[in-house]
């Protein structure tokens, strides 16, 4: 659910998720890649001009290489939004608790 007073720019970025959620999914299960959510200012509706969107995947290590795995799902993930301002995060490799995030939104 969008925020009530999301910035333009936020409602974009998600619409744009949305709009390409299927084929998303086809590269997640291709990568062994689950549960993705959206944090920081797309998911808290802040983002402005220059914002990116910030994908926190699962990947479990028995699947192969996490880091490998990421880089191929995030340049992928690039080429299917036709955007370089897409990050993807695997959750096992965060320093901090995933509690920790303001606000994540599955897609």
């Amino acid at each position: 659910m969008t925020p009530v007073n999301a910035t333009p720019e936020s409602v974009a970025l998600r619409e744009l998720v949305q709009a390409r959620r299927a084929d998303f999914y086809e590269l997640l299960g291709r990568y062994c890649a689950t549960n993705p959510r959206l944090f920081g200012s797309v998911a808290t509706g802040t983002a402005g001009e220059n914002s990116d969107i910030d994908i926190l995947v699962d990947m479990d290590p028995v699947d192969g290489n996490i880091l490998m795995r990421a880089a191929g799902l995030m340049e992928e993930t690039r080429e299917l939004f036709r955007s370089e301002s897409i990050d993807i995060f695997p959750a096992q490799l965060l320093k901090f608790p995933i509690s920790e995030l303001e606000e994540t939104i599955l897609i």
